[in-house]
């Protein structure tokens, strides 16, 4: 058979040419192009959806951060006005972060007398909000609340020896991204030596 009467009949181009093997060439290599971009858009999206969780985990940690050096004002200034039965002046906005307005109630809440105010309803965050204190860490606001709890004669002691229980609530937010951190402890400080507060779980 010629090639000219190759070229003109299916058979040879099949069987001697090959023609046909090119399109499965082509397809093979579209295949793997093809993974080969899925791959790459997969990995663009878990590099940055990891950016991303890594972001939030760090505001996470920053709110956190902010909420528990609120805790520890708290405990500060519980220290500094337990014995003396009131809050501090220098712990007194604008050279501290207790309110002004509401430094005299805090200082009531803190001693807990009237006995009315133990278990005080007040909040630091949220509708009819009165915190205790106002802080700025960072670029979070903090509000924090100190209730007096209870109290306890300390076994073994005098009567003027007791255990004061209080509950310390501190929100920090941030209102350029909206992340907010949440902290409540309890702490047992020593009346009349209440340089010792100890943090309870709760």
């Amino acid at each position: 058979m010629g090639l000219a009467d190759c070229v003109r009949t299916q058979k040879c181009r099949h069987d001697s040419l090959g023609l046909d093997e090119r399109g499965t060439s082509f397809m093979t290599v579209m295949v793997i192009m093809l993974m080969t971009g899925s791959l790459g858009v997969a990995a663009l999206t878990m590099t940055g959806l990891e950016n991303s969780m890594a972001g939030s985990i760090r505001m996470v940690e920053e709110g956190t951060d902010a909420a528990e050096s609120c805790v520890g004002m708290a405990v500060n200034v519980i220290q500094q006005s337990i014995d003396p039965g009131a809050v501090p002046a220098t712990l007194i906005a604008p050279a501290g972060p207790v309110p002004a307005a509401n430094a005299a109630i805090l200082s009531q809440e803190i001693n807990g007398a009237p006995f009315a105010m133990r278990n005080n309803p007040d909040i630091a965050v949220g509708a009819g909000n009165v915190p205790n204190l106002i802080m700025n860490v960072n670029n979070y606001v903090v509000n924090g609340d100190i209730d007096f709890l209870y109290s306890k004669q300390r076994a073994g002691s005098d009567e003027n020896t007791k255990d004061f229980f209080y509950r310390v609530d501190c929100t920090a937010a941030n209102a350029a991204n909206g992340a907010t951190s949440h902290v409540i402890a309890v702490f047992d400080c020593l009346f009349m030596g209440s340089d010792t507060c100890q943090r309870r779980s709760l």
